[in-house]
């Protein structure tokens, strides 16, 4: 039997995918990669290929809208200067009369 190079008939010879000797096709086995290797190098499937995770789900619960934007009065010539029916509470400063202000381009606030 030297070099497996004998006669069994159905059987043939074939080589190691790992290590390359000669073996007869009945000695084989096949690895999960789809080789033929011989017994002493035929290693199992790693178990972590083989981990699935949970699916990642990225939405929150619940969501809202936004509220809409609360936007402060803004001070102009007319609001800031110390006249009265002209200034607006928080923009008036006293005794100030804006060099802008003209009372004709007025108009009342809504």
């Amino acid at each position: 039997m030297a070099g497996r190079s004998y006669l069994d008939l159905g059987n043939y010879n074939v080589v190691c995918w790992r290590c390359g000797w000669k073996r007869k096709a009945s000695e084989m086995v096949r690895q999960w990669q789809g080789f033929y290797v011989c017994p002493a190098h035929w290693e199992a499937r790693q178990p972590q290929d083989f981990v699935r995770s949970p699916p990642d789900e990225q939405t929150p619960p619940w969501t809202q809208p936004q509220p809409p934007g609360i936007f402060p009065g803004v001070c102009d010539p007319e609001t800031i200067s110390a006249i009265a029916d002209y200034a607006c509470c928080d923009c008036a400063i006293c005794d100030y009369i804006s060099p802008a202000f003209n009372p004709e381009n007025y108009t009342e606030p809504a």
